[in-house]
């Protein structure tokens, strides 16, 4: 490789988030691997990293044992591939100080962003390398370093020891009811398939059995449990917890039914036109939260985005007799519509609901705020808003201004979630 046909880069990564979820842009280049056989005169181990491994979150600093050569003024990390595409990763090292041995500065962004934007994500090495120049333009190469980085983004210093690889793990199908004594099946996936070990399943804190060891997926089975509702889990026991992570899935929800025998017959009543009806409809359209930016310092570094919920309709014609209405909003996981094993929680999503326009009574009240990252937070049903007993009859509508903050380590693609928004005509707001 002639490395006086290296062009330099600046690190910039775009990103737009839409239609209740997000799109990481990267600039398209070639898969970035160590070059073979490697620049000449550099000094391979020469260039060192603090730490020396973590997540896609982490943002390290270097050192230099190798002096620059005579005349230097001025010298950074760069990241090279195959392609002969050379990146600035780090802050400048200006003046006399440049050409000292020891001589280090901060990298200028997180390696989950220098990961993105030298090559197309996944298991890869690149070559960091130190560039002494005088100005503008490639200048010598000295010190250097192999960082691997595993799939799942986390990185280490070649040869420093294994980067663990996180695991994802998933039970199907998440609800089922049965009759007793009928056999129940619980599926546990994990990923990625490469992670061998055993998958505990779970009730509270009840183990109900744990699988041989294996990959891929595990299954509990039994004819045992007992009438009524079970929430099950699986948790992966990894066979080389240095290499894959352990995982936890969601719940899983078998309902045993009753033995009890049950008859029907059909009963109709007619009711006048003049005692009205609840309805409830919301606007069309997709629900746009615009461009994500990253925000925060540090470890408290990430992506947030900010729109706003369609108008919910609400249309109460009953007789004051019947109690008030409520309605009720619930999230569900955003998911890589390229990807689907790539995801992260709906507990990301937050919301400050509004009455949009109020009723000719005025009653109709809004739900509390929801902040971004909380437990549950609207993966469970959260109220929008709602009248009292006896309230809310007529027209009016309910909104909520949406933020959304998800890691800055999210893998490239879009993202999409489904909110379901339920109105209870007989469960009045407290």
């Amino acid at each position: 490789m002639k490395t006086t046909s290296l062009k330099r880069r600046a690190l910039t990564a775009g990103v737009v988030l839409g239609a209740m979820g997000a799109t990481l842009l990267a600039p398209s280049i070639a898969q970035a691997e160590v070059p073979n056989p490697l620049p000449a005169g550099i000094n391979l181990g020469g260039l060192h990293l603090t730490p020396t491994s973590g997540d896609a979150g982490v943002t390290p600093s270097f050192t230099a044992a190798s002096a620059c050569p005579a005349g230097t003024n001025l010298a950074n990390v760069n990241t090279i591939d195959l392609g002969g595409v050379e990146q600035t990763i780090s802050t400048n090292v200006a003046g006399v100080i440049a050409v000292t041995p020891g001589f280090g500065a901060a990298f200028n962004t997180d390696m989950g962003t220098v990961q993105a934007l030298a090559g197309n994500g996944g298991q890869e090495s690149f070559l960091f390398l130190v560039d002494c120049r005088t100005g503008a333009g490639h200048g010598t190469y000295t010190d250097a370093v192999q960082v691997d980085y595993a799939a799942d983004g986390s990185w280490q210093v070649h040869g420093s020891g294994p980067v663990q690889q996180q695991t994802t793990t998933t039970v199907s199908p998440a609800t089922q009811t049965v009759a007793p004594g009928t056999n129940v099946t619980v599926t546990a996936s994990v990923s990625p398939a490469a992670a061998t070990g055993t998958v505990e399943f779970k009730e509270g804190a009840t183990t109900l059995f744990t699988t041989p060891s294996g990959s891929g997926t595990f299954t509990y089975s039994t004819t045992g449990l007992a009438v009524g509702s079970h929430s099950i889990t699986a948790t992966f026991h990894a066979a080389d917890t240095a290499a894959y992570s352990n995982s936890t899935s969601s719940v899983a929800t078998v309902v045993i039914a009753s033995n009890t025998l049950t008859a029907t017959e059909n009963i109709q009543v007619g009711v006048p036109q003049e005692q009205g009806v609840f309805t409830l409809t919301v606007d069309p359209g997709l629900v746009d939260m615009g461009t994500a930016h990253l925000t925060g310092t540090g470890d408290a570094r990430h992506f947030h985005a900010e729109g706003n919920l369609k108008n919910v309709n609400i249309s109460d014609g009953r007789d004051q007799t019947v109690p008030g209405w409520s309605v009720t909003g619930q999230v569900g996981d955003f998911t890589n519509t390229a990807d689907a094993t790539k995801k992260f929680s709906g507990s990301s999503l937050g919301w400050q609901p509004a009455v949009v326009a109020n009723n000719a009574a005025a009653n109709v009240s809004a739900g509390p705020a929801v902040n971004t990252g909380s437990t549950p937070g609207l993966t469970s049903a959260t109220t929008l808003g709602g009248a009292q007993a006896g309230k809310g009859l007529g027209d009016s509508k309910l909104g909520a201004a949406l933020s959304l903050d998800f890691p800055k380590g999210t893998t490239p693609g879009t993202y999409a979630a489904t909110i379901t928004i339920t109105g209870l005509g007989g469960t009045p707001l407290a």
